[in-house]
């Protein structure tokens, strides 16, 4: 049996319309699903006490035969898809995607709630949802009461385009600062220039927003009551520099000694390194960054990061010392202060 379900979908990381418009296209690829409308999109103030950026929200009408909690776990697969964690109530996500309605259901179990419980207390659902409804639906007037209640408070809704427009956006300024610094963004050689930029960005920049680092899998290894330090060195990675906005880029390496025998494939360590590194940041933080996060999965006896790289905005403006290298070091836990452990990781970057 077909039922009509209304669902509330909000982002406030990194390309907001991209992850939301993203998560409709993936409902509807599924062959038991079928979308019949998209509200408007709204930027909203957060809600919480949470310190975050505004939420871009929608809702969409759904046709589906799925029962609740089977589209209950569609819906988790796209939000892991798409990045979401889910860590900090009412927290910043990539996407969070709730079931408000279901048909006429009214389910209470611990892992669904319908209609959803705050429905009536967000004005960001009400709003889009009630462009999808008609006046013969059953909450409709509640819905209406519950709107106009809350407009007295301070719960912001400004609408904005439906559609993705960073590419243009991007295109845009490129050309600006490709006239601004006196040539022609009309040339033949520059002519694709502002496309070309904004695929790249796309690109190098595909973590800006996110915090934590999903792409892993962890495997456990018998301990033989010695502590075995785990070691990759010499992973290259690429990333731009928040100041000047220009490349860093050199080789990290990696050493971490496991606790209870729980490793990570190591295939995923130079994807970590790329994940922290695909924003705007500087090498001081990849370091930390690549430690927290394998503090955060791993829970181990000890890291060590050393990471070695060569800065365009050194070596291309100001000071143009071509070819100096920047080291930077963290050890953490048993590494800390053990200066033979120290040395025997350092040893075995020289080494190689």
């Amino acid at each position: 049996m077909m039922e009509e379900v209304y669902l509330s979908l909000g982002s406030n990381i990194g390309n907001r319309q991209r992850y939301i418009n993203s998560a409709i296209q993936m409902l509807g690829n599924n062959s038991q699903i079928i979308i019949d409308d998209v509200a408007s999109f709204y930027e909203t103030s957060p809600v919480g006490n949470v310190s975050q950026r505004s939420f871009i929200n929608t809702a969409v009408k759904i046709t589906t035969n799925l029962d609740p909690e089977s589209l209950l776990n569609v819906i988790h697969a796209i939000e892991k898809s798409l990045r979401r964690t889910r860590k900090v109530h009412w927290g910043p996500r990539t996407l969070d995607i709730d079931i408000i309605f279901y048909g006429n259901q009214v389910i209470n179990s611990d892992d669904l709630q319908i209609p959803h419980p705050e429905t009536f207390n967000r004005k960001f659902v009400l709003v889009p949802v009630k462009q999808l409804i008609q006046r013969t639906f059953p909450y409709y007037e509640q819905i209406n009461t519950a709107i106009s209640k809350l407009d007295s408070q301070e719960q912001r809704l400004t609408k904005v385009p439906d559609t993705d427009n960073s590419q243009d956006t991007i295109e845009k300024a490129i050309t600006d600062i490709l006239a601004a610094i006196g040539d022609d963004p009309q040339r033949d050689g520059l002519v694709e220039t502002p496309n070309r930029v904004s695929r790249m960005y796309s690109e190098i920049f595909s973590s800006v927003g996110l915090k934590d680092f999903s792409d892993y899998k962890l495997f456990h290894s018998e301990e033989s009551g010695k502590s075995k330090m785990v070691i990759m060195n010499h992973i290259p990675f690429y990333s731009m520099c928040e100041h000047h906005l220009m490349p860093f880029f050199g080789t990290v390496n990696v050493a971490y000694i496991p606790n209870n025998g729980t490793i990570i494939g190591l295939s995923k360590i130079p994807r970590l390194v790329d994940f922290v590194s695909h924003k705007l940041t500087l090498q001081e933080q990849v370091t930390d960054d690549i430690v927290d996060q394998l503090n955060q999965i791993l829970s181990p006896k000890g890291v060590a990061v050393v990471i070695d790289a060569r800065h365009m905005c050194v070596e291309m403006r100001g000071v143009k010392k071509s070819g100096s290298t920047t080291r930077t070091v963290r050890f953490d836990g048993d590494f800390d202060g053990n200066v033979p452990l120290q040395n025997e990781f350092l040893s075995s970057i020289e080494a190689n």
